[in-house]
């Protein structure tokens, strides 16, 4: 039950893509082009064979969801969110802007 939730939680910011006998572990990236634009895209970040099995695929997806380049953790939603939604290394913007009242 728990696999479910997580992978359905975080499934809009990581993804599994296959191709040419490979599994693909991609993570969306955000960048800010002014204080209104964010800017997405894909970025592999790892390579698999197809063969691995799915407790494996998991494991790797935790991994991913501790590697503090592209995520953070908001110490008040408890929370991990992509590193361009996060407002400082302890709060997500949304979380920022209710604690310390930050428009964005």
């Amino acid at each position: 039950m728990q696999e479910e939730k997580m992978n359905n939680e975080y499934k809009e910011f990581i993804r599994v893509k296959r191709g040419n006998n490979k599994l693909v572990l991609q993570v969306l990236q955000i960048k800010w082009n002014g204080p209104h634009t964010p800017v997405s895209k894909w970025v592999t970040v790892k390579t698999l064979e197809t063969s691995v099995d799915l407790v494996k695929l998991d494991e790797e997806i935790a991994l991913l969801l501790n590697t503090t380049k592209y995520f953070g953790f908001c110490t008040k939603c408890e929370r991990n969110l992509l590193k361009g939604w996060m407002h400082s290394d302890n709060y997500c913007q949304s979380c920022a802007a209710q604690e310390f009242q930050i428009v964005y």
